[in-house]
């Protein structure tokens, strides 16, 4: 199986560049799958999971949130919010968050915006969540 170029960004700078055999990404419409030769291709990235194969065929999977995935002349280009793999993840410190972020929306005085933002909080987290277990 041929191999093609990923790089991922996210505000923090280059999170990942290198060669690899596919790409399964989480975008708005679903989870697509990327190898050499997709057709051009842009997407917006939701929460989800994503997986990496190596040359080799070994898969590592990571976080992703937020952002966007093209796909051109056998280049795979992620910009993402938040990418982070499954064995970097700090699973307690998800667990305090989501915690946080569930007392908070519990309040019955938040604005649109404060509810807004720890609905956000719990999403990175849950994602974070399953991310860590799905890696076990």
């Amino acid at each position: 199986m041929e191999n093609m170029k990923l790089h991922i960004v996210t505000p923090e700078g280059n999170a990942f560049s290198g060669d690899v055999r596919s790409v399964i990404v989480r975008t708005t419409e679903g989870d697509v799958g990327i190898l050499k030769n997709h057709t051009n291709f842009v997407a917006a990235i939701a929460y989800g999971m994503l997986k990496i194969t190596d040359p080799d065929g070994n898969a590592r999977i990571a976080a992703c949130m937020n952002g966007f995935v093209s796909v051109e002349a056998a280049q795979v280009r992620i910009i993402a919010t938040t990418f982070e793999f499954a064995d970097d993840l700090d699973i307690a410190r998800a667990t305090r968050a989501k915690e946080e972020s569930e007392a908070r929306l519990s309040e019955a005085s938040l604005t649109d915006e404060e509810r807004e933002l720890a609905q956000s909080r719990r999403l990175r987290a849950e994602n974070r969540i399953r991310v860590y277990e799905l890696n076990q």
